[in-house]
């Protein structure tokens, strides 16, 4: 049934050559995804984000829920209970290992550090074509919605939401996850026990499950 549906699928600020305006912000990135819903003349869609990428999709939720259908979260950044007192100004790798000599000496400490194995050092490679979204996002799109907490008004949000998570993902704590559903009041939650930030090994379940989620909320 996926089948049906049009995939659109832009790079985020940074990413793949993508233009990054000044204070790229995931208000400004939701912005930018509106312009391309109406030059595309699409109303409505859906969408799915994974990992710093989820915080624009709620982002974009939010503040255009009448441009939005419903939300798919994958591996993704979480909402906070409340507003901290304190928190990382940058979240995300050191910007002088964001090249591919940098990645590649990295690649050995893949599995310990980010649950993933080495080989995924080839679907990042080149690195020079993501450096300014990996760095855009380390210190402007995962401390957004802590730096921002008060416009992140999740208890408001009047759409369907599915999450997938596994709690041994790494680099998406499964705990603040797992706490932070409370605040979607339309949320389905399906909890992988092992499948790390990738979801390795949970394809099957994830497709019935997004097939299901898309059927009821046609």
């Amino acid at each position: 049934m996926t089948s049906e549906y049009r995939i659109i699928a832009p790079s985020r600020f940074g990413y793949l050559g993508s233009d990054i305006p000044d204070n790229p912000t995931p208000e400004k990135q939701a912005r930018a995804f509106v312009e391309l819903l109406d030059e595309l003349n699409v109303d409505k869609a859906y969408l799915l984000a994974t990992s710093a990428g989820g915080t624009v999709a709620i982002r974009f939720a939010l503040d255009y829920p009448e441009r939005t259908k419903g939300l798919i979260l994958y591996s993704s950044a979480a909402p906070l209970l409340e507003k901290p007192d304190t928190y990382p100004e940058y979240a995300g790798p050191p910007a002088f290992l964001c090249h591919d000599k940098g990645m590649w000496m990295l690649r050995p400490f893949f599995k310990p550090m980010m649950g993933m194995e080495s080989s995924t050092i080839y679907s990042m490679l080149p690195v020079y074509e993501r450096r300014e979204g990996i760095i855009t996002d380390a210190s402007i799109t995962n401390p957004d919605m802590a730096r921002n907490y008060d416009e992140y008004k999740i208890e408001e949000m009047r759409l369907p939401v599915i999450i997938f998570q596994a709690k041994d993902d790494k680099m998406a704590d499964y705990e603040q996850m797992e706490q932070a559903v409370s605040r979607f009041p339309d949320c389905t939650f399906i909890v992988f026990e092992t499948g790390g930030h990738l979801m390795v090994g949970n394809g099957e379940r994830i497709d019935a499950e997004l097939e299901k989620f898309l059927s009821d909320n046609r």
